[in-house]
């Protein structure tokens, strides 16, 4: 299994679509952390931050919710822009891109047979393709981060207002979720097995349910609590779980995904017919 590892890897890294989707995410990343300041800078207002609130009020949300909402624009401090880009959402757009067209290229080219035919079994070669996978979710956080944290490194001193401890937490949290949601995105684009309805279902199943989610927690307390055991609800929340000592949910349910979607995909996977 070691060389079908190593030679996924060489053909992740020879994907354009890869380092496509990379620079663009650096290049938004850099965009996103000037928008930030705008905002930040807006909100600082307070006549500003009245108005916003306000408004968000008479489109039906709920005072604490507003107040969560608004307090998501970072502090002009260099971690709040960091711990912002890693929560706004934008990494997983990238990373359906990039992991729906990398595994729905190997059925359309026609190279999950080619390897099958030399012997390895289905679930070794999934796996290989998840490893992979993880691999191109990585450069995808990376860039987006490195993207947004240069420009606030230029911007802002390299300061920060929270400890050493809360940082590693909050980044492991990310961490293991992005780990997990690779697991998502491949079992959903190993389901579809063209690229193109990947890419629409990879992105547009986590829009619609958080979208109901939220629609259904202005009315249902029960289902806010709930919106914290959806992975892609729970990425946004992590320095809110953190804040409520709640950030165990996230290392509990990021695995309990993981698992479900590897199993499930292994399963459907063994039962394909690969042409």
């Amino acid at each position: 299994m070691g060389k079908l590892i190593v030679s996924d890897l060489k053909k992740l890294m020879k994907c354009r679509t890869v380092w496509v989707c990379a620079v663009i995410a650096f290049l938004i990343g850099m965009l996103m952390t000037y928008l930030y300041d705008m905002a930040w800078n807006n909100m600082a207002d307070t006549e500003n931050y009245q108005k916003v609130f306000y408004f968000m009020r008479t489109m039906g949300m709920d005072s604490d919710t507003t107040k969560q909402m608004l307090s998501q624009f970072p502090s002009q401090v260099f971690w709040q822009y960091i711990n912002t880009l890693f929560s706004d959402g934008n990494i997983i757009l990238f990373a359906a891109v990039v992991i729906s067209v990398y595994i729905g290229s190997e059925y359309n080219e026609g190279t999950f047979k080619n390897t099958l035919s030399r012997g390895f079994s289905r679930t070794s070669v999934y796996l290989s393709k998840y490893i992979s996978a993880v691999l191109a979710m990585a450069i995808t956080v990376v860039s987006y981060i490195a993207g947004g944290g240069l420009i606030a490194a230029i911007k802002f001193d390299l300061t920060t207002d929270v400890t050493d401890e809360e940082m590693i937490i909050k980044v492991l949290a990310y961490s293991v979720l992005f780990i997990a949601v690779t697991g998502v995105f491949m079992l959903i684009a190993a389901l579809s097995k063209r690229t193109g309805y990947a890419i629409a279902l990879n992105i547009v199943i986590p829009i619609i349910i958080s979208l109901v989610v939220r629609i259904l927690s202005f009315g249902f307390d029960w289902v806010t609590r709930i919106a914290s055991y959806w992975i892609f609800d729970n990425i946004t929340l992590v320095t809110t779980l953190y804040e409520s000592n709640d950030i165990c949910i996230t290392f509990i349910i990021a695995p309990i995904y993981l698992i479900i979607s590897l199993a499930v995909g292994m399963f459907a996977f063994s039962r394909q017919e690969i042409k």
